[in-house]
């Protein structure tokens, strides 16, 4: 539930930093970092700093509407039996 509430957030106000979301939101920046990073493994996010060089930096995250355009696609379909 927590990834679709950061995906519509990204969606609608552009990219935005863990700690902001986590604000923004109402949760814990380690939550937002956690899930942030599962939809990055899923290509639903992307960030402008590489996994292996953010430590120490702020990193901001962008949605990626093709591929999660491709995910409702699917999901559509899967909901229609195809």
């Amino acid at each position: 539930m927590f990834s679709r509430a950061i995906l519509r957030h990204l969606s609608i106000h552009g990219p935005t930093g863990a700690a902001d979301l986590a604000r923004e939101l109402g949760t814990d920046p380690n939550t937002a970092r956690r899930t942030l990073q599962g939809l990055e493994d899923a290509g639903l996010v992307e960030a402008d700093v590489p996994a292996g060089q953010r430590r120490g930096r702020v990193v901001t995250f962008t949605v990626q509407p093709e591929r999660l355009e491709q995910l409702l696609d699917g999901l559509k379909d899967f909901l229609r039996g195809r």
